[in-house]
């Protein structure tokens, strides 16, 4: 049984449509993050599932039941906004309290649950201090265990780690995870940060146009867009335009210009195909010694080499109109004694390649 399926939801505001006939499936005890652009309808999507901003068409079913028609209350979802919406002037204990209390749960089990919850989430020491006195990441997890108390059907957060530091961030992401999987609690979740996303994630979905244009488990999407606006969106660092020129089987030809490339592919392709070939980085390798004859090795001249995070993206010219980024240690570029404009040679892993057809 699917934990929540969203069946051709649409909602629109005046003439301006923000989810389209969106359909959706999640698991049980997954971890499921929404991925979108600020503005792409994530919030819009959560508000409508938990019922607080009604969809106008199509239906919400979470563990088997409709709850399209159903009030917030009425459906047993977790929520975390993006603001926290903490009550200023309740303390801690209360603020975790609260949803109990509504629930007219009896005051001993309060007692209990709630102390329980709070050392779960740390937050020993702080029963007592109102949200004003707490950091941003005690806040988070307030929030958190209010909305886990009640031991919803499925917790929902938005954007819950946007405004904390790195290394709270980092921390709060990591219990995000085991509270997770120690509870067994279903989590949708959405951000508009990949790297977040490909962190956390069992799987993933991209908000496009008001559908979800792609979903999978992070290696099936980051290493197979089943479009060019997924691609992009992940930021494929080599993206070029290609024709098949040779089909035997399952083996193909690619020619991009003037570069060859041989590989595998499940795709149906015909020669005279037109595609788009999507490489990852580390499909890449470099080597300065003299090249092997072989399947996908080139010789290219350094175009530069920019740090990336921790690592250095080196630009590689392969013929006058292409040119192919890898990714590779400052370890690495220091023992190749990599420098602009020297001469390498560079072999394409075909594991790391994929071909969308070009309609």
């Amino acid at each position: 049984m699917h934990k929540l399926q969203l069946i051709n939801i649409s909602k629109s505001f005046g003439s301006q449509t923000v989810l389209k006939n969106l359909s959706l499936e999640i698991f049980p005890n997954e971890l499921f993050i929404i991925l979108g652009s600020s503005g792409g309808g994530k919030t819009t999507l959560l508000l409508g599932i938990i019922g607080l901003q009604p969809f106008d068409s199509g239906r919400v079913i979470i563990d088997g039941v409709d709850v399209t028609n159903l009030s917030p209350g009425e459906r047993n979802i977790g929520y975390v906004p993006q603001n926290y919406a903490l009550f200023p002037n309740y303390t801690v204990f209360e603020n975790i309290a609260f949803g109990l209390r509504l629930r007219n749960t009896p005051k001993d089990i309060i007692q209990t649950k709630v102390r329980q919850i709070i050392d779960n989430f740390s937050l020993h020491g702080l029963e007592y201090h109102f949200p004003s006195q707490l950091s941003g990441g005690q806040m988070q997890r307030v929030a958190l265990a209010r909305a886990l108390i009640i031991e919803p059907s499925l917790l929902l957060l938005d954007e819950p780690v946007s405004a904390l530091d790195i290394e709270t961030r980092q921390k709060i992401k990591a219990e995000l995870k085991e509270v997770q999987k120690k509870l067994h609690v279903t989590m949708v979740y959405i951000t508009h940060d990949q790297q977040e996303t490909l962190e956390m994630a069992d799987r993933f979905g991209i908000l496009n146009e008001g559908k979800i244009e792609q979903y999978g488990s992070p290696d099936e999407v980051f290493y197979k867009p089943e479009s060019l606006f997924v691609a992009r969106f992940l930021n494929t660092e080599n993206i070029l335009e290609g024709k098949v020129i040779h089909k035997f089987g399952n083996k193909v030809t690619i020619q991009i210009n003037d570069i060859i490339l041989k590989m595998f592919t499940p795709l149906e392709l015909p020669e005279g195909k037109r595609v788009t070939v999507c490489i990852r980085p580390g499909a890449i390798h470099l080597s300065t010694h003299p090249a092997h004859p072989g399947k996908n090795v080139f010789t290219g001249t350094i175009e530069s080499i920019h740090p990336i995070g921790r690592d250095l993206e080196v630009k590689v010219l392969v013929t006058p109109q292409e040119t192919l980024k890898t990714r590779i240690s400052r370890t690495a570029v220091k023992k190749l004694k990599l420098t602009h404009g020297m001469p390498v040679n560079l072999s394409i892993d075909e594991a790391y390649v994929h071909l969308i057809p070009v309609p």
